[in-house]
């Protein structure tokens, strides 16, 4: 089976009329014809029934012809692509966090590498680690900024890009400031958010160490498949969550964030990439990661030069002392 079948099949059944369906592939009459009876003959199904004043699509056609259009709108969009490659040198396709790239270095670096590559067509992948993982071990991308607590195959390179602190986040509607010497028997007390383990199994199990260590048991009411998501609840005043610090930058009144002295711990960014790969994109991506100081300066700590944060958009700070919500 070819693919000119196909289309001469689509051309038929859009059309109902060899004669039309000719004019519409550029074919004579007696070859769209022919070819129409060897692609029954082959699927061994009629897909036409013949009638004096021509062919009418039965039922076995009628589904073989939305299978195949959404096939072949597969085909051409693949064909379009590609075709792009005529005004570019090359394509990068990364995986990323959505919140890693808002602001700083990892910002910094893709707005250089499209500065100096700007013939290179850029694609950027936002999902869960798992995901990105995949879609990095079926190579439909070239790299992905993860945060990874677990070890990766020795087929990937893991490159060090930096230590981000874990802060807490909690509602601006408690009307109560929640300090960084908050105690655990404190935190217990509050209602929060977390992820599932579906979304990131392995991060999951690492907070379940994390929190065993400290004697936090996180009173979860609410569960969000995604940071940005758990953000959202804790804005609506449903409770605490533990994020990482880059979300300061998503400016909220609605949410306040502090660090922990009891939580000083950190989540490893790693940018993650075949040791196979040969995408001269990447390789140029790579120096930028490592031009901007990416690799090793950031490594310790986005917020070490700080004993303690908080933070409240909007809040001033003569706000009292957060201890258990309600409490005046």
């Amino acid at each position: 089976m070819e693919l000119r079948h196909l289309k001469y099949f689509l051309a038929v059944a859009e059309t109902q009329n060899i004669r039309l369906a000719a004019q519409k592939v550029h074919v004579t009459q007696p070859a769209i014809s022919r070819k129409i009876k060897e692609l029954e003959t082959e699927l061994g199904v009629l897909l036409f029934d013949r009638q004096p004043k021509g062919l009418r699509l039965n039922r076995a056609g009628k589904a073989y012809q939305k299978q195949l259009g959404a096939i072949i709108r597969q085909i051409d969009d693949a064909n379009e692509h590609v075709r792009q490659f005529t005004h570019t040198h090359g394509s990068l396709a990364l995986g990323v966090h959505d919140f890693v790239l808002w602001e700083g270095e990892m910002n910094q670096c893709v707005s250089q590498f499209c500065h100096d590559n700007h013939d290179v067509e850029l694609e950027v992948y936002s999902d869960t680690p798992i995901v990105l993982l995949k879609r990095l071990e079926l190579d439909q991308i070239d790299g992905a900024f993860l945060y990874h607590f677990s070890e990766l195959s020795s087929e990937y390179v893991v490159q060090p890009i930096a230590q981000d602190k874990l802060v807490l986040a909690y509602p601006a509607s408690w009307g109560r400031t929640i300090s960084p010497s908050t105690t655990v028997e404190a935190l217990n007390l509050l209602p929060a958010v977390r992820l599932p383990r579906s979304v990131d199994p392995y991060y999951f199990d690492w907070q379940e160490a994390l929190f065993h260590e400290i004697g936090w048991t996180p009173a979860v009411t609410q569960w969000a498949h995604g940071e940005s998501t758990m953000l959202g609840l804790v804005a609506a005043g449903n409770g605490v969550a533990i994020v990482n610090e880059r979300h300061f930058t998503r400016s909220s009144n609605m949410i306040c964030y502090t660090s922990l002295d009891v939580v000083p711990h950190t989540s490893p960014l790693s940018f993650v990439y075949k040791k196979t790969s040969d995408n001269p994109a990447l390789m140029a991506f790579l120096q930028c990661l490592s031009n901007q100081a990416c690799l090793s300066d950031r490594v310790g700590g986005r917020c070490s030069a700080a004993v303690a944060i908080s933070v409240c958009v909007g809040r001033s700070e003569s706000s009292s002392e957060y201890s258990t919500p309600g409490q005046s």
